[in-house]
């Protein structure tokens, strides 16, 4: 190795021990805080003193309520495609809905209300959905006319 090869490879090596010295220092002081240690633990005569400070005959906070059990979506599939319906009560509605592939959605009637319905379509062939809540969950009823006969079938 040349005299020139050799300092490079010394300026390097001396370039890589100065950027791990600055990386070591810098997560140092990240982990320290800028202001000092923040994060120490307590020892037990700490936590005692803190407790000793906390005044009695405090009011204890309120009890944690459980959050509203909001009505969950369901996906249901049928002839054409599939949905996603929730009911609230006895009121449905159609939050979303996907043709299967070389069909279409027409005739939508997204709700909130006592059914919803919409078409899915594919060349001559057509079928309706109905959705309705039983017992809080939606279900869905599928009429095809594709030929003036009608197929129903449940979802």
């Amino acid at each position: 190795m040349t005299g020139r090869g050799v300092l490079m490879a010394a300026g390097w090596l001396l370039a890589a021990v100065a950027t791990a010295g600055v990386g070591t220092v810098a997560l140092d002081v990240v982990g320290a805080g800028i202001l000092g240690p923040q994060n120490q633990p307590l020892s037990q005569d700490d936590v005692a003193r803190a407790l000793e400070t906390v005044p009695t005959g405090t009011t204890p906070p309120p009890p944690i309520t459980p959050a509203s059990t909001a009505p969950a979506p369901r996906g249901l599939t049928v002839p054409g495609g599939t949905l996603v319906a929730k009911c609230t009560g006895d009121q449905v509605e159609l939050m979303s809905w996907s043709p299967d592939t070389g069909f279409r959605a027409d005739d939508v009637s997204r709700g909130p209300a006592a059914s919803a319905s919409l078409k899915f379509k594919n060349g001559g062939t057509e079928n309706v959905v109905i959705v309705t809540c039983r017992d809080g969950e939606p279900h869905a009823e599928t009429a095809a006319d594709d030929s003036g006969g009608g197929h129903r079938g449940r979802g």
